[in-house]
């Protein structure tokens, strides 16, 4: 029998005479590497739902917004609006896919008796959903007539203040000139989007009612959509230029670095949690395999008296490392991928999310995002935090001279 086969048939053998133990050691590299393959689906999920986010429900690739605007929660001033001439629209109609124009504000809604202060969003009816895909929205009622005082709710308000389609409320603001105006609105609907900073302290409101409210019909906001969110940086250039130093234009990489940045901190804390993992895996596998190797000490020396040479022990040893690491290693990877794979095709709700995320560009749909790739380097990782825990039991066996070896007890 060639040596390799044999020194596989007794690494084998040896790893089942001491069943418990194996499963043991084993255990701790399934638990090491599921979750190194699943917190790196979450962490890219994460990165994936911040920029789509931000892409779908507040910025578009590029946003245009009058200069100085503030980046504060709630803080969404009026006295600075922009301003659209001829060639910017042009441009806007020959190089992008859609544009809308957006007023954002910050109106008190006064229900019942109760007053809170609300982030409205203007849109225009026919332009904004071209921009800001509505597939996932959800809405309990129907969605407001452009020429009617309707509105729509956001589940958040609605649940805060226990309003109902087909009420009234008054939402009452400052113009873009000073001065007070109030308006009395019926509820249309209450819209759920999965989007948190949609969906906790918003009203969304057609563009002309906004614009009565305002006194003015010029956006505070403009978003582009381009065939590729690619084309972002070449587009802030170009109508960075057209709008002059009336605005500040940002890119949806601008408006999302931060909480990428934030969620790579996430991803350095997962990763030292699994170092962890695998640094007791590696110490239980070099714990195992040293035990073996002091109570096989007669049988090694049988192996060497029949001509195994030391590096043949050496490699039994490391064999039956890597079985252990194969072994956790797939299981790990067939639990952790699985989860991955289910989550990414049928999302998390976390409604709990809306009220932390409610001024931050997140989904409350959790998704993870499933890479072959990981799934193979996490497997090869395993097996070779097993192997190389396994050299120094290897080489202690592999030191006992076979004379010795046949005599111990």
């Amino acid at each position: 029998m060639r040596a390799p086969t044999l020194i596989l048939r007794l690494a084998v053998r040896n790893l089942f005479r001491q069943k418990r133990r194996t499963v043991l050691t084993a255990t701790v590299v399934v638990v090491g590497i599921g979750l190194l393959v699943l917190g790196e689906a979450v962490i890219a999920g994460s990165e994936d739902n911040i920029v789509v986010s931000a892409i779908d429900a507040l910025v578009g690739h590029v946003q245009a917004r009058p200069a100085d605007y503030p980046t504060q929660p709630m803080q969404h001033p009026v006295d600075k609006l922009l301003t659209i001439d001829a060639p910017t629209t042009a441009w806007l109609n020959q190089h992008t896919v859609a544009w809308t124009g957006r007023q954002l504000f910050t109106p008190t809604l006064i229900f019942g008796g109760e007053g809170l202060r609300v982030r409205a969003f203007g849109y225009d009816p026919v332009r904004d959903a071209k921009v800001f895909p509505r597939d996932l929205w959800k809405v309990r009622g129907r969605q407001p007539d452009p020429v009617k005082d309707e509105i729509l709710v956001s589940r958040g308000v609605a649940k805060l203040l226990d309003i109902q389609p087909g009420d009234r409320l008054v939402l009452q603001t400052r113009t873009h000139l000073g001065a007070m105006n109030a308006l009395e609105v019926q509820v249309a609907g209450i819209v759920a989007t999965t989007q948190t900073v949609l969906d906790s302290m918003s009203v969304l409101l057609p563009l002309p009612l906004s614009a009565r409210l305002l006194d003015s019909a010029q956006p505070t906001h403009l978003s582009l959509r381009f065939a590729s969110r690619d084309l972002a940086p070449a587009a802030k250039v170009e109508l960075a230029r057209l709008l002059g130093r009336q605005a500040t234009v940002v890119t949806w990489q601008d408006e999302t670095r931060e909480l990428v940045e934030l969620v790579g901190t996430k991803k350095g804390a997962m990763q030292l949690m699994v170092a962890i993992l695998m640094l007791l895996a590696g110490f239980g596998i070099a714990n195992t395999l040293l035990m073996a190797a002091y109570e096989r000490v007669r049988e090694v020396g049988t192996l060497r008296a029949l001509g195994l040479t030391e590096g043949g022990v050496v490699a039994l040893f490391v064999v039956e490392g890597g079985l252990v690491g194969v072994m956790g290693s797939l299981v790990g990877v067939a639990w952790g991928g699985a989860l991955s794979l289910y989550w990414q095709v049928h999302p998390m709700e976390l409604a709990a999310t809306e009220a932390m995320g409610a001024n931050l560009p997140m989904s409350s749909l959790l998704y993870t995002r499933f890479d072959p790739w990981s799934l193979f380097a996490a497997a090869v990782f395993g097996v070779a935090v097993a192997m190389v825990a396994s050299i120094l039991p290897a080489r202690t066996a592999a030191r006992a001279a076979p004379a010795d070896a046949v005599r111990a007890e």
